[in-house]
């Protein structure tokens, strides 16, 4: 049975593990391309993104409650409720990703307040300055993205995402480098490519959907402002605030381990931002199984299928654990041989190697957690597990963290370290808050 429910979750998974996938190669492909300009570039780029990624994050958060909603009034035959869920995600997160976008250019100009060395702020402020203003197209894709989703319609987000990785490759080749006559913008350039296929994205994405006949009994072209749902807004927020604020505390301790980092030197913040971005591609997996489990968790929840919904989290769970323990291994294995696909310095090389051990080791735990958010938020459940992540990150493993550094003298790998333990303390409370929400789900169906 759980077999049977592991390939269906697969089968819905794989399109969204590719466009996730795609989305950061983006920042593997700034990484790699930048790493030739040496360790003051590729720790700006670590500083720029882990700070951009705090407001990025709170962004995908909400924007992640569309697929359950959507697969919700899907599994109740509700093409009415689909429509308002279309109109209402749209508006709520173009509002959401301009103000963002605005927050982005102010929070640009004070990077100098992280402390950073001198070279590596000078060149983090215009880039995160330009990645900011990717901040927009992205939600607006990402609305789109995850309408098509909630739907089981995977194709098309799967081949745009995949369409950005030639793309953004060759505006970093021309704009970092200055080839065929164009200035070579070094850094600054790798965020010009980045932004601009962003917006062709979201542009693909918008006309897919109003083009596409199978939308058409949605009205995605009546799209004014005035039909949105006071109502539907409001549900929408309610899941993807809790939602956004969950991957906000996530993120913003890796994000905040950065800056600790920073302060150990360049080279170390070179070697986090390797290990991370390594490390950030097996997340991508299980960030991809975590919106299929919450899609079909969520349709079964709209026909009061608990029991199914139930057999769904167990096979996520176990599919999850089972990839995240090979990437472990890959991670072990190729320790020396991926960071320096990055970079030549052989320390920032050897630091990164010992970071790929850690990351080897909190590989299942972090599949673990991934997925229990998302059967959590199939089931629209988001105020508890928010709390325990919180707990998890911030009363846990940056304090930890920053005691084995600082005063145990481990450095990077002592922060590190209290990041491991912080992943297997969320995806232990995860996993249990999802089967205590299930088993008083079917108990209540029973007693019907």
């Amino acid at each position: 049975m759980l077999l049977s429910e592991t390939g269906r979750t697969l089968r819905l998974a794989w399109p969204i593990i590719l466009g996730q996938l795609s989305q950061i190669a983006l920042g593997v492909i700034d990484s790699v391309m930048v790493g030739p300009l040496g360790a003051a570039n590729l720790a700006a780029v670590s500083v720029s993104i882990g700070v951009f990624s705090v407001p990025l994050v709170f962004g995908l958060g909400i924007s992640f409650a569309i697929s359950p909603l959507t697969a919700i009034a899907k599994g109740r035959h509700d093409a009415q409720q689909i429509g308002d869920i279309f109109r209402s995600g749209f508006w709520t997160l173009f509002s959401i990703g301009l103000a963002l976008l605005i927050l982005m250019i102010f929070v640009s100009e004070g990077v100098h307040l992280l402390k950073q060395e001198a070279d590596v702020t000078a060149l983090s402020i215009p880039y995160l300055r330009i990645l900011g203003y990717s901040m927009l197209p992205i939600l607006v894709f990402q609305h789109f993205k995850q309408f098509s989703e909630g739907l089981e319609i995977m194709w098309p987000p799967l081949l745009i995402g995949l369409l950005m990785i030639p793309l953004n490759t060759f505006g970093n080749w021309l704009l970092i480098y200055g080839n065929w006559g164009f200035p070579a913008l070094g850094l600054e350039g790798a965020g010009w490519a980045t932004t601009i296929s962003r917006v062709l994205a979201a542009l693909a994405m918008m006309g897919f959907i109003f083009f596409n006949r199978r939308f058409a009994i949605f009205e995605p072209f009546k799209l004014s402002w005035r039909r949105v749902h006071k109502a539907t807004v409001v549900r929408i927020l309610k899941l993807g605030v809790p939602g956004g604020f969950q991957y906000i505390f996530e993120t913003s301790a890796f994000a905040f381990s950065a800056v600790l980092i920073g302060w150990l030197g360049a080279n170390a913040l070179a070697a986090h931002q390797i290990a991370i971005n390594l490390a950030s591609i097996s997340f991508m997996v299980a960030i991809g199984l975590s919106s299929a489990s919450a899609i079909r968790v969520g349709h079964a929840s709209g026909k009061k299928d608990y029991v199914l919904a139930k057999r769904i989290g167990e096979s996520s769970l176990l599919l999850s654990a089972s990839f995240m323990a090979i990437c472990g291994l890959a991670f072990v294995v190729g320790r020396y041989y991926f960071p320096g696909l990055y970079i030549s310095n052989q320390e920032v090389i050897r630091v990164a190697a010992q970071l790929l051990i850690i990351a080897a080791i909190f590989q299942i735990a972090d599949g673990i957690q991934a997925v229990a958010v998302g059967l959590c938020r199939g089931l629209e459940d988001v105020k508890k597990p928010t709390f325990f992540v919180l707990i998890a990150y911030w009363v846990i493993a940056l304090p930890m963290g920053a005691l084995f550094a600082f005063t145990f003298n481990w450095g990077v790998v002592g922060i590190w370290a209290g990041l491991a333990v912080g992943l297997f303390i969320s995806a232990v409370l995860l996993t249990y808050r999802f089967f205590k929400q299930i088993d008083r789900h079917i108990s209540q169906v029973q007693q019907v």
